[in-house]
């Protein structure tokens, strides 16, 4: 019989493995016999395979019959090391995983300072005379987790500031949300501060998911010259973004 602890429980698919451990015996069986059935007539080799097709049924029940008894003489200790979560109370359960979580309905900000800034190619936040911001430029591209809202159609709305005094001009810059392109329209822009938002429709996002803000465009160098140059090349510079349904 089998060494192996199978789990033949009725809740653990006994059916199918005790299948499988006579599909088992029976090639045993036959692999063995394979030189004795090759001499005899069609009918005595067929009435052999029947016999042991039976022996190999009887054989898989017997390792059924030992696999229960074996289960029977676990000790409590055992059974939580074979299977530790069907001693745990459901509700012990449901604390530990946590409730599911519940769809975002917006709007919601994201600014350059919060601690729970996801993004990346983005320089540390610092500040500045208009507030804090994160400059673009530490990576070709520059990008923003932001929840997904459920999808569908989306206003994202974006603080944005120039370095170096160049004039801001959003339309040089190649933006996306979660792979698809934005167009920007204009709220304000004073040549190196703007507010701009984009509208975009996405696919429809389970409750929890996140989108992907990318950023990618032309980034500059300091013009200045002297010990306190920025010898950083940089992007646009990110003071927030908001996401809300449109």
């Amino acid at each position: 019989m089998s060494n192996d602890l199978l789990d033949l429980s009725p809740d653990r698919a006994a059916p199918l493995l005790v299948g499988a451990v006579r599909r088992q015996h029976a090639a045993r069986l036959r692999e063995a016999a394979e030189a004795v059935l090759a001499r005899q007539s069609p009918d005595a080799r067929a009435l052999g395979e029947h016999l042991l097709d039976a022996l190999a049924t009887l054989a898989a029940q017997l390792d059924a019959l030992d696999q229960v008894q074996r289960q029977a003489a676990l000790s409590r200790a055992e059974r939580l090391r074979i299977d530790p979560l069907r001693a745990i109370p459901p509700e012990r359960v449901a604390m530990a995983v946590g409730a599911p979580p519940e769809a975002e309905t917006g709007p919601v900000a994201v600014e350059a300072g919060d601690l729970d800034f996801r993004g990346f190619g983005w320089f540390a936040p610092e500040r500045t005379d208009r507030g804090t911001l994160r400059w673009s430029g530490e990576a070709r591209c520059a990008t923003l987790l932001l929840p997904a809202l459920g999808g569908g159609d989306l206003l994202l709305t974006l603080s944005l500031r120039a370095p170096f005094g160049i004039p801001l001009d959003i339309t040089a810059y190649d933006l996306f949300l979660d792979g698809m392109p934005l167009t920007f329209a204009t709220v304000a822009n004073d040549g190196v501060t703007g507010l701009f938002e984009a509208r975009v429709t996405l696919a429809p996002a389970v409750a929890g998911a996140r989108v992907t803000l990318l950023l990618h465009g032309p980034q500059h160098e300091d013009p200045a010259s002297g010990p306190r140059r920025d010898t950083r090349r940089l992007g646009l510079g990110l003071a927030w973004a908001r996401l809300e349904r449109a």
